[in-house]
């Protein structure tokens, strides 16, 4: 493997599963000659096609069977929905995104090994919420987690749900967020 084909990620070897989105596909990580099993939800592809360079390395991954088409699980599909509104991410996350954090639970939930890989700072966010590994592919990935709330800025009433306005004033509403630095752990 040349030094540019290598994964930056020591973590990213044939031991892991990983869950692409859109991000890592124009990314370019089925390029990256990273070996072990590669998962999209169904619309992944939906979201690729017609970008000719994703669209093509999707076709030649899916002939050589380096990558899989997985329909996420209902039931963890809106567990990871209600996460999503726990965090506030449900706001910025696509039902793709969601598809695609569902179906790595449902593989860890199998006890299979999976690492999501994806430049989606959202993605990442609730990922990590929900203890599923995520690495970036063109990006370091986050170094802290958010959760969102809504603050008026005439009153300075807090919601976590998202309002376009105060419900004691009318004014506004402002998004904010609590952060929280992630620790590395020691190797």
């Amino acid at each position: 493997m040349t030094k540019r084909n290598r994964p930056k990620n020591s973590q990213l070897d044939s031991n892991n599963s990983y869950v692409l989105d859109a991000s890592a596909i124009y990314n370019g990580v089925l390029t990256h000659n990273i070996s072990g099993v590669k998962y999209i939800p169904q619309c992944v592809l939906e979201e690729v096609r017609g970008m000719m360079r994703g669209e093509a390395l999707i076709e030649e991954a899916l002939l050589y069977e380096e990558l899989q088409t997985i329909v996420p699980d209902d039931v963890i599909l809106l567990e990871i929905k209600k996460q999503a509104k726990v965090t506030g991410d449900i706001h910025e996350l696509s039902d793709c995104d969601l598809a695609v954090l569902a179906v790595a639970k449902s593989l860890r939930l199998k006890e299979i090994d999976v690492i999501i890989l994806s430049d989606d700072y959202d993605i990442q966010n609730l990922a990590t919420h929900i203890g599923l590994v995520c690495k970036g592919i063109h990006w370091k990935g986050i170094t802290s987690i958010h959760e969102y709330f809504w603050v008026c800025p005439g009153c300075g009433n807090k919601s976590k749900t998202q309002t376009d306005s105060c419900i004691e004033c009318g004014t506004k509403m402002k998004r904010k967020t609590h952060k929280k630095k992630i620790r590395k752990k020691k190797a």
